[in-house]
């Protein structure tokens, strides 16, 4: 017959019992923390006291992540800095090629306000041409110009630009002509000094900063800073026209002439826009040398 525990003791002491022995001690355990921490705030003492220690880690585990990231904004920002530095280098350029532009627009303006100028009070035709090529080797002063026979272009005609006397033309294609600079080491120009009216010859040096005079008498009143102007003689170049001026005269007592240099006022390696002067009293001549 089996046997019966009536006493209910193995409620409380079996292996039901002790769960429950367990359970009761851990809810008194609870209410005794619960009451503690009302009074004396060991909870929250506890959590900051592990906060505190396990800090440190948290700061190394993160802090892989926070390079990565610094690094990131890093690269991100100098991307950012390059991209806006060529932005404005870009700007730059093209703001210093309009600077540029304008600079060459009213230096071309100028040289023409120069041409207006100086056919003014001429009793003249002018007929208005561009470069388009040139040539300054020692020994050839040309340059090339956008007209020719069709547009009625004739050999010796006098070339001048803004500011003085630049050449005459040498040689008339159909739609180009050719000019020979005053100074070209061939080439005369008859002249005279504005002052005193004494003339003489002007030849080119092969140099377009300055034309020789060699056959000023020793004793000849000529100064530093005279004017010389074109005299007219030998029907090429109208009188009147300004050449240069007188930048140095050389005086030598044993010679019988002064050798005088003349800086010339024309643009002869830096100009670009030429006047054709038209004179009555060349035009018919050299029509009847044409064939």
């Amino acid at each position: 017959m089996a046997h019966t525990d009536s006493s209910g003791s193995g409620h409380w002491f079996g292996e039901d019992g002790s769960r429950t022995a367990r359970l009761m001690m851990y809810i008194l355990l609870a209410i005794v923390l619960m009451f503690m921490d009302q009074h004396g705030r060991y909870v929250p003492r506890f959590r900051s006291a592990m906060e505190l220690a396990f800090e440190p880690v948290f700061h190394l585990v993160g802090w892989p992540t926070k390079v990565l990231q610094s690094i990131e904004q890093k690269t991100r920002a100098r991307a950012d800095l390059l991209s806006e530095n060529q932005l404005l280098r870009q700007s730059l350029l093209e703001t210093a090629g309009s600077v540029q532009t304008l600079a060459a627009l009213q230096q071309e303006n100028q040289r023409l306000r120069d041409l207006l100028k100086a056919t003014e009070g001429r009793t003249y035709q002018f007929r208005f041409a561009e470069m388009k090529r040139v040539t300054l080797d020692p020994f050839s002063h040309k340059i090339w110009i956008d007209r020719g026979v069709k547009e009625g272009v004739v050999v010796g005609q006098a070339v001048i630009d803004g500011l003085g006397i630049v050449g005459q033309v040498e040689d008339v294609h159909r739609h180009y002509s050719t000019v020979r600079l005053i100074s070209d080491p061939d080439h005369a120009l008859p002249v005279q000094i504005n002052r005193t009216g004494l003339r003489t010859v002007a030849y080119g040096s092969g140099e377009t900063s300055h034309l020789l005079m060699p056959n000023v008498p020793l004793q000849a009143d000529v100064r530093v800073g005279d004017v010389i102007v074109t005299s007219g003689l030998g029907d090429r170049f109208p009188p009147g026209f300004p050449v240069g001026e007188v930048e140095r005269v050389e005086r030598d007592t044993g010679g019988t002439f002064a050798a005088v240099y003349m800086r010339p006022f024309a643009a002869l390696d830096r100009g670009r826009e030429v006047l054709l002067i038209e004179p009555q009293f060349l035009e018919p001549a050299l029509q009847d040398e044409q064939p």
